[in-house]
This record gives C-alpha cells, sequence and structure tokens, in this order.
C-alpha cells in the first residue's frame, strides 16, 4: 500500500503522505510482531521421550514453529522442569527456579539434583536441520535448589492444545 502512496495522483502534500505511509508500514510491523509473538509457543507437534530413550527420566518432545513456519523442536529432558504459566498463549513453561524435595520425603525426586556448582541441561531447542540453537541449563545450589537459564535461542514457552495430549 505505501507505494501506491506516493503514485497515486492526490492533493495532499508530500509530508502527510510521508506520515501516511509511516503509519502504514509501523502498524504492519507492530501486527507482524503481535502474530510473531502469540504464536511462537504454539505447539504443532508433542512427542512423549520414553525412559528407556532419554536416561530413565521421561520427557516430552515439542516442535514449535517460527514467523517464517520454520520448525523448532525442543526436547525437555525432564517433564518435571515444566510448570504451568501466567503469560498469555501459552499453558507451560520452563521453571525458573526449582526446589527438590529432600532425600527423607521423595528419594525420587531428590537423585535429579546435582552438587552444589554443578550444571546440567533440562532441555535444548533444535532448528529444522538438527543444529542446536538454544540450551536451557541449571544450575545446582545447596539442599537441591537450582537457578535456571538460558544460553541462545532457547524457546521456554509452550502452548499445548489438549488434543495433543
Amino acid at each position: 500500500m505505501t507505494p501506491f502512496i506516493f503514485i497515486v495522483e492526490s492533493s495532499l502534500p508530500l509530508p502527510a503522505r510521508m506520515v501516511l505511509a509511516a503509519t502504514a508500514l509501523s502498524t504492519s510491523s507492530i501486527s507482524t510482531a503481535l502474530v510473531g509473538w502469540s504464536g511462537a509457543s504454539y505447539v504443532v507437534d508433542l512427542r512423549r521421550l520414553s525412559p528407556a530413550e532419554n536416561g530413565n527420566i521421561e520427557g516430552i518432545e515439542m516442535t514449535t514453529l517460527t514467523l517464517t513456519l520454520k520448525k523448532l523442536v525442543t526436547r525437555v529432558y525432564d517433564a518435571d522442569f515444566l510448570v504451568e504459566t501466567k503469560r498469555p498463549f501459552a499453558k507451560w513453561e520452563l521453571v525458573q527456579n526449582v526446589l527438590l524435595p529432600p532425600s527423607k520425603e521423595d528419594a525420587l525426586m531428590a537423585v535429579k539434583g546435582g552438587a552444589p556448582g554443578e550444571e546440567e541441561t533440562i532441555a535444548e531447542t533444535f532448528d529444522a536441520t538438527g543444529k542446536i540453537v538454544g540450551r536451557w541449563i541449571v544450575k545446582w545450589e545447596n539442599d537441591g535448589a537450582g537457578t535456571c537459564r538460558g544460553i541462545g535461542k532457547v524457546v521456554r514457552y509452550f502452548n499445548v492444545h489438549e488434543e495433543l495430549l
């Protein structure tokens, strides 16, 4: 639309045409960005990773799409690191902080924690070629506490439709 504002003859002065063109471009850019933000977390394919293929822990593999419809596959190696989120257009998120129960209460959960200072990859995001584009890593502290951080472009939020579950 913007080129036509300058091509078509009109009684509008050039500065007014420039304002109209800038308004059209910015509106288009903002709406595209909003569609990209809200649709980026939508999961199109969900696959469970069995304990046999995932180091004796049940995991999940989720496929999302970029704005240009390129596949991103995120493997969450331990499903316990996915929690419900309050973010709009998403159902789950990779946890930011984790606190595992003491071994007295739940021995199975307690063994998932690492030694203080140890880092562990919780999830990885791959592009369509299988190249790792991002990782979600937990750094373990004392008493089963851990702080997570992202490296690269990891997909952290997931909008999973109930039909996929």
